[in-house]
């Protein structure tokens, strides 16, 4: 096989351009920290420990494991995408408690 020079020496790009797509197309994260959290919503930790108490639900968009939490990337994805206010979550918790009590 008689390979020209010149194209030897494009070995090394060839490489950092494979090495590229190959970040480019491996499989993103689902699980994210409390910290990956807020920089993937663009909020702040803080907000994010707000938003867990207020409009997240355990074992739906984050998981209490080993002493960490642990939110669901698609979860989140789902609850940014709908129209929820504070008050309508907490009128389909009411409905749900009137309907079971």
């Amino acid at each position: 096989m008689n390979i020209p020079f010149e194209n030897l020496e494009k070995i090394n790009t060839i490489i950092d351009k494979l090495n590229s797509l190959e970040q480019k197309i491996s499989v993103e994260k689902r699980w994210l920290n409390v910290g990956e959290t807020a920089k993937y919503l663009g909020y702040s930790k803080d907000h994010i420990h707000k938003l867990k108490n207020e409009y997240f639900f355990e074992g739906v968009h984050y998981y209490k494991k080993a002493g960490r939490i642990l939110f669901d990337k698609l979860e989140l994805d789902k609850w940014v995408t709908t129209y929820e206010t504070k008050e309508d979550v907490k009128e389909i918790v009411n409905h749900v408690l009137k309907e079971v009590l």
